[in-house]
């Protein structure tokens, strides 16, 4: 068993690796992350991801991401798609988001905003998000967005227009199991 004093060394060492700059030692600490990491280190990535050209190692973290299967991640994740220092790379963190499968009703102001100001491409993503747990929101809260959308509707451009609106249709025909 290791001691809680040992686990904080291998978190600050594999810190250590991915602010290396060395793309092999990042990539070899990212394969570790993969099988040993703890959800304590998420804002690293993102830190690494937002600064990143290197393709393999985008895809890396891109991957560690989709993949994450411990709901107190998806508090931080939300947090990163909502910050604007990682703008940039908003729909590779909104994409996780739906892909990793974690619960986001919590956060569907979050994706709200994304859909309204974000990219395209982040705007899509988060389309699949709020369609995801739209079955998981009260009836307050889908009102709530439904309107949100309908007011940032009038102030997008014609191709997020469609999307908005396809949105609004589909939030406004959910039925809950009766």
């Amino acid at each position: 068993m290791h001691t809680e004093e040992e686990k904080n060394d291998k978190e600050k060492a594999q810190i250590q690796s991915l602010r290396s700059g060395n793309h092999t030692v990042i990539i070899a600490t990212l394969k570790d992350l993969r099988v040993h990491g703890k959800v304590s280190i998420l804002p690293e990535l993102f830190d690494l991801l937002a600064e990143q050209e290197n393709e393999e190692i985008i895809t890396q973290i891109a991957s560690i991401l989709n993949d994450l299967k411990e709901q107190e991640a998806a508090e931080l994740l939300s947090h990163a798609v909502a910050n604007p220092d990682y703008k940039e790379v908003q729909a590779y963190l909104v994409a996780a988001c739906w892909q990793n499968g974690l619960s986001y009703a919590k956060y569907v102001d979050t994706f709200t905003e994304v859909i309204l100001s974000g990219s395209y491409t982040a705007a899509i993503e988060a389309f699949t998000v709020i369609e995801e747990v739209t079955g998981d929101l009260e009836e307050k809260q889908r009102a709530r967005v439904v309107n949100k959308l309908k007011t940032g509707i009038l102030k997008s451009d014609d191709q997020k227009k469609a999307l908005i609106s396809e949105l609004i249709k589909v939030i406004e025909s959910y039925e809950p199991d009766r």
